[in-house]
């Protein structure tokens, strides 16, 4: 399974998906896409048995847009973004060509399986930065923003328990002082 159908000559599209993952954005050319987040070349593999092929990418819109060269006039592919994992590392190996590596699965790892190589590990950070910046729902800032809430939701319980706590000390203590006993009754 490659990652373009067709020869050289034949219009070159994604394989068909499976029905529940398939993605109805139309083929755009290189000058439709535009210069996008990040781009530049990439290796591109589609697993389990696609053939290795070096090509321009572009980042742009919860896609990665690929296509020839960086002057081709043909449609370029599209791998949708939206809930794909992008995982660092080339399986295990610690040469050049591993530290270049990373993966991008589609659909949380039920969809497609690329794997990708930069020129350097330099590179490969670039790259899955940009990427996982789009395969987020919320961005970092809006992760964190919902973690303070909660910290601070977290606060207001605990000190709210607190003092309840005090109040029921300070009543202990303000009580009036039961009678004394009479001696020798």
């Amino acid at each position: 399974m490659n990652l373009f159908r067709g020869g050289a000559t034949a219009s070159r599209e994604l394989l068909r998906q499976p029905e529940h993952l398939q993605d109805d954005t139309p083929p755009l050319t290189l000058t439709q896409v535009g210069l996008g987040q990040s781009r530049g070349y990439l290796t591109v593999r589609e697993m389990p048995d696609g053939a290795a092929s070096k090509r321009w990418c572009v980042v742009k819109e919860n896609r990665l847009w690929v296509f020839d060269a960086p002057d081709t006039t043909k449609t370029g592919a599209s791998i949708p973004l939206e809930n794909a994992e992008v995982v660092e590392g080339g399986g295990g190996r610690t040469d050049q060509v591993s530290l270049s590596t990373f993966h991008l699965r589609t659909h949380r790892g039920r969809g497609r399986h690329y794997v990708l190589q930069a020129k350097s590990s330099g590179e490969v950070n670039m790259w899955i930065s940009s990427l996982r910046s789009h395969t987020a729902k919320e961005t970092e800032n809006q992760i964190m923003a919902r973690a303070d809430e909660m910290v601070t939701q977290q606060e207001q319980i605990a000190a709210a328990r607190m003092a309840q706590q005090a109040r029921k000390v300070r009543a202990a203590l303000s009580a009036p002082p039961p009678p004394p006993k009479p001696v020798g009754s």
